[in-house]
C-alpha cells in the first residue's frame, strides 16, 4: 500500500459537468483510500466546491477572472508551495498551463500527472482555431510527465504533429463507483415527471449545449411517435441551448413530449427511470453518462463519435449510429423500442462492461500507481 499521498486535483473550476463529476468521483475515492487530497480551482470551486469538502477534501481557489493571466502560474505556485502535495493532477489542458507550470517552479519540482477528458481539436472549427489549441497543448506538455487520455482518440489527436510527446501519451478510460445509496424508485420519478409508469420512455444526460445535439434526438423521438404514441423524452441537464430546444420541440408538436428535467444531483434515479439511453454528440470523449447509463439497467444508442466506438460495441452492448443523422438515431433507438429482448440483452451487458472494466476503484488504482512512481523519484 505504502503510505498516504497527498494528491492536488486541479481543475478550471468545479462547476457541473461530466469532467467535474469524473474528478469529485477520482477526490472521494482519494479519501476513501486514506489518502490527503486537495482540490485546486484555478478560477472557482463551483456548485461541486462543497461537495467536495463534504467528502474531506480541502478545496482551494485562486480566483482567476476569464481569459489568459500568466501572473496566476506564479499565483498558483504560491498555492502549491504551501500545500506541498506529492503529487499534482491536472484535469484539461487549461488547468495545465497554469498548475502544471507552477508545479515544476519549486524547489524540487512537483511530479505532475495531466488528464485530457476531450477531443478540443476536434470541437473547434477553423484551421487557426485548432492551430491555438494545439499550441496550448504543446505549451503545456513540458512541465507534465504522464499526459492520460481518457480515449485512444483523443490520445491520436493530441500526439498528432508532436503536439505531445508521444512517450509520455497514455489511455486511461473514466470509471463509475457503484450506484450510489438510496434514491428514488423508478415509477416515482416518473409520476414526479408527469411520464406514465408504463410509458417507454427514452433520455440523455449532458450539458444542453450545441456540441451535444440534443435537437437530434428530439428529431429522432418525433419520427418514432407514430410507433409508440406515448413515447417519451427526458433530457436531463441545463445549459445556453435550452430555449432553442424548447423551441424546436414546439415546432416538431412535441412540448407535451419532451421533459427539460434541468439539473439533478442525482442522474442515476433518472437514469433508472429511462428504457433507453441516447447521446447524439457532434464531439465526445469518453462520456461518463454513458457508463452509468449502463450501471443504471439502461439500454444505450449512441452517435459512433469521440471515444465512443472504443466503448460501445455495436450490437453486442449497445447501438452506434453515424453522428449529425436523426433518421440513423431513430432507427437505432426505434430497433431498442420494438424489441424488448434485445433491449434486455445489450443493457444487462453493459451493466457487465461497467462492473468488468470501468469501476473507478480501478481507474483509480490505476491513477494511485503513476502517482507513486513519479513520487519516489522526487530529489
Amino acid at each position: 500500500m505504502g503510505r498516504p499521498l497527498h494528491i492536488a486535483h486541479g481543475v478550471l473550476s468545479l462547476d457541473v459537468g461530466g469532467l467535474e463529476r469524473i474528478v469529485l468521483d477520482l477526490v472521494r475515492a482519494g479519501v476513501a483510500a486514506g489518502h490527503r487530497v486537495t482540490a485546486v480551482c484555478v478560477e472557482r470551486p463551483g456548485a461541486l466546491g462543497p461537495e467536495a469538502e463534504a467528502a474531506g477534501a480541502g478545496v482551494v481557489s485562486l480566483g482567476k477572472p476569464a481569459g489568459w493571466w500568466p501572473e496566476y502560474i506564479d499565483k498558483a505556485a504560491e498555492a502549491l508551495a504551501g500545500l506541498r502535495p506529492d503529487v499534482v493532477h491536472t484535469h484539461q489542458v487549461g488547468a495545465a498551463l497554469y498548475l502544471g507550470r507552477a508545479a515544476k517552479r519549486l524547489a524540487p519540482p512537483l511530479p505532475v500527472v495531466h488528464t485530457e477528458h476531450g477531443n478540443h481539436v476536434q470541437l473547434v472549427s477553423g484551421w487557426r482555431a485548432k492551430a491555438q489549441v494545439r499550441l496550448r497543448l504543446r505549451a503545456a506538455a513540458p512541465s507534465i510527465d504522464r499526459f492520460c487520455c481518457v480515449s485512444p482518440e483523443i490520445a491520436a489527436s493530441v500526439g498528432r504533429w508532436w503536439t505531445v510527446p508521444r512517450g509520455k501519451i497514455e489511455v486511461v478510460p473514466n470509471g463509475v463507483p457503484p450506484v450510489p445509496p438510496g434514491g428514488r424508485p423508478r415509477d416515482e420519478v416518473r409520476r414526479n415527471l408527469g411520464i406514465p409508469p408504463d410509458a417507454l420512455v427514452v433520455g440523455t444526460v449532458g450539458r444542453l449545449a450545441e456540441e451535444k445535439r440534443q435537437d437530434i434526438l428530439i428529431h429522432a423521438v418525433s419520427a418514432l411517435r407514430p410507433r409508440h404514441p406515448d413515447l417519451r423524452l427526458v433530457l436531463v441537464g441545463e445549459g445556453p441551448q435550452r430555449p432553442k430546444l424548447e423551441a424546436f420541440a414546439a415546432g416538431l408538436r412535441m412540448a407535451d413530449r419532451v421533459v427539460l428535467a434541468g439539473y439533478q444531483s442525482r442522474p442515476d434515479e433518472f437514469l433508472r427511470a429511462m428504457d433507453v439511453f441516447s447521446l447524439t454528440s457532434r464531439s465526445e470523449g469518453f462520456p461518463v453518462s454513458l457508463l452509468e447509463a449502463w450501471r443504471a439497467g439502461a439500454a444505450v444508442a449512441a452517435a459512433a463519435v469521440g471515444g465512443i466506438p472504443a466503448v460501445v460495441a455495436d450490437g453486442a452492448d449497445g447501438l452506434l449510429f453515424p453522428p449529425g443523422d436523426p433518421t440513423a438515431a431513430a432507427a437505432a433507438i426505434g430497433r431498442l423500442l420494438d424489441d424488448p429482448g434485445l433491449r434486455g440483452r445489450l443493457a444487462e451487458a453493459g451493466r457487465r462492461a461497467v462492473a468488468d472494466r470501468y469501476a473507478l476503484d480501478r481507474v483509480a488504482a490505476g491513477y494511485e500507481a503513476r502517482y507513486r512512481a513519479l513520487a519516489q523519484f522526487r530529489v
